[in-house]
């Protein structure tokens, strides 16, 4: 009897088990902040040419960006690498009285990856000065310095 029963178990766990594997993770709404939300601003500051706004998208953008992608995004010339790089531009927007607007029309939260980041992908539209459609993927995680959401990795156009 207990070699059926131990059969059994051994016949079922790893059906168990798969089954547990296509449990999705819940949109997640933590403690933190809602990390579509969270997307979304992202997103705003990420893609601020305005003149109007462009130096505070700027500074805030520094505590949404995690410290690694921050340096990456500088790098590729993304985002300024100073704060006078930031003034500099700034003044080049504010004497072309260059507008623009970040349209979110759609954020989709995914589930965590294997890296423990939640995948939120971005669409809309740019309006104004160099319009043109975005389509951007995050993977959002928690900063180790302030316990805030951050943004790890930028995917799209």
């Amino acid at each position: 009897m207990r070699r059926i029963a131990g059969l059994c178990v051994l016949l079922l766990l790893p059906m168990l088990l798969a089954s547990c594997q296509k449990v999705s993770v819940p949109r997640v709404s933590s403690k933190v902040g809602d990390v579509s939300e969270f997307a979304k601003t992202f997103t705003t500051h990420y893609l601020d040419n305005n003149y109007q706004t462009y130096e505070s998208s700027q500074t805030a953008l520094k505590q949404e960006a995690s410290p690694g992608l921050l340096q990456a995004l500088q790098k590729s010339g993304a985002v300024p690498k100073s704060d006078k790089d930031v003034k500099a531009k700034a003044q080049v927007l504010a004497k072309k009285k260059q507008t623009s607007s970040v349209n979110v029309k759609e954020v989709k939260q995914g589930d965590v990856d294997a890296n423990g980041l939640v995948q939120v992908n971005v669409q809309g539209e740019i309006t104004g000065a160099g319009a043109r459609p975005f389509n951007l993927t995050y993977g959002i995680g928690i900063r180790k310095d302030n316990n805030k959401l951050a943004v790890v990795t930028v995917s799209g156009n």
